[in-house]
């Protein structure tokens, strides 16, 4: 039973990515409507949180049930430490070594942030 539940959980986490992976990619191509500049910038924005989203969810779903309550418990405290982590060393890298528009950085990052907000209505 547990291992249905968490197999669901996972599976709705992963999804979630997806959409939020689509998302980016729609983001992308309306930048390229605007300039190159401001479609990297959406897109590489955009994937940043998907990525670390990605990342989140495969430490998290590793283990679950009540018999590793604690051992879930270490992977979602590890895995919002890795989130935040790697999410400021995405950001910094992103801002440093790519030309990317600023702005549109982070449009594209909060984008797919908030797309989380409504993922029990995307997300069944």
């Amino acid at each position: 039973m547990s291992q249905s539940l968490a197999r669901k959980g996972r599976m709705q986490a992963y999804k979630m990515v997806l959409v939020q992976l689509v998302i980016s990619f729609i983001l992308f191509l309306i930048g390229l409507l605007i300039s190159g500049t401001i479609s990297l910038s959406l897109g590489v924005g955009s994937l940043i949180v998907v990525l670390v989203n990605f990342v989140f969810a495969t430490i998290v779903f590793r283990k679950s049930g009540a018999q590793a309550a604690q051992q879930v418990k270490r992977a979602f405290a590890f895995g919002e430490s890795i989130k935040l982590m790697l999410t400021i060393v995405l950001l910094v890298l992103a801002f440093t070594i790519l030309p990317v528009h600023a702005g549109a950085l982070l449009i594209g990052f909060s984008v797919i942030v908030l797309s989380q907000w409504f993922a029990p209505l995307i997300i069944k």
